[in-house]
Formats: C-alpha cells, sequence, structure tokens
C-alpha cells in the first residue's frame, strides 16, 4: 500500500495560518469594541449622575456662576459621551469586518480540508480496486495452476 500525501498540504497550512492570524485579529477587535463600549456606558452614567446633581441643586436657590458651570460640565460630559459612543461604533466596525475576515479565512480552511479529504478517499478506493484487482489475478493463476494439475493428472 502506498502511502497517501495530499499535493495541496502546503497551501491548507497556509489557509491554516491565515486562519489564526484572521481570529487574533478578530478577538482583539472584539476586545476593543467591548472595551469602548464600556467606556461609553461609563461616560453616559457620569453624564446621569451630573444631570441629577444639577436637578436636586437647582432644588435649592443656585446663583448664575454654578448654574453655568454644571451646564458647561454636563456639556462637557455629553460630548465626551457621544466621542465615545462614536469610538464604539468604529471599534464595533472593525470587529464586524475581522468577523468576515475570519469567516473567509474559516471557510477557506474548509474547503481545502474537503478537498483533501475527499482526494484521501479517492485515493482508498484507488487502493481497495487495485488491492481487488490483485487477489482476482491471484484467484485466476490458482484456478488455472489447479485446472493444469488436474489436465497433467488426467493425462490430457
Amino acid at each position: 500500500m502506498s502511502r497517501f500525501r495530499f499535493r495541496g498540504q502546503r497551501i491548507l497550512d497556509w489557509r491554516r495560518v491565515q486562519e489564526d492570524a484572521a481570529r487574533q485579529a478578530f478577538l482583539r477587535a472584539s476586545g476593543l469594541a467591548r472595551e469602548a463600549l464600556a467606556r461609553a456606558l461609563a461616560a453616559d452614567a457620569d453624564r446621569d449622575r451630573t444631570v441629577l446633581e444639577y436637578r436636586k441643586r437647582t432644588a435649592t436657590a443656585l446663583d448664575v456662576d454654578t448654574i453655568e458651570r454644571y451646564r458647561n460640565w454636563i456639556h462637557r460630559q455629553q460630548a465626551h459621551a457621544e466621542a465615545c459612543h462614536r469610538s464604539h461604533g468604529e471599534q464595533q466596525d472593525l470587529a464586524d469586518a475581522a468577523a468576515r475576515a475570519f469567516n473567509t479565512a474559516r471557510r477557506h480552511v474548509k474547503v481545502m480540508e474537503r478537498l483533501r479529504d475527499r482526494a484521501a478517499a479517492r485515493h482508498q478506493e484507488e487502493e481497495r480496486q487495485a488491492d481487488m484487482k490483485t487477489l482476482d489475478d491471484l484467484a485466476t493463476l490458482q484456478y488455472v495452476r489447479r485446472r493444469m494439475e488436474g489436465a497433467v493428472e488426467r493425462g490430457n
């Protein structure tokens, strides 16, 4: 029996390396997107706390400077929250692109693995057929030998 060797093994190995790199990029991008979301949610919470504090303080008598400081502070926090949400959107877009690249790389690996499996199955079938042919040839030779021995014994 000959040993099976897949001719596309180097390509399959290369595709696997690409898949691993795409997986790592996807994991990094997903982590960054989660961190950006956490920052955006924290910025929203900070802004909401400041607005609640402002509302509590406005129930009591405030001077104009304090009101202006709170409004400026809330405005800065709102701008920061919006920037964090934009950053999260950008990171999420990058994570989505990395996911698509990872899925494509995974699909390429699966294609090569299916090709390898089909080639191995063909190889096994060819080996089986060759073995069957050898057995048939051997059986034919034995049959002919027995017939010849029987003919010699009968004196023909």
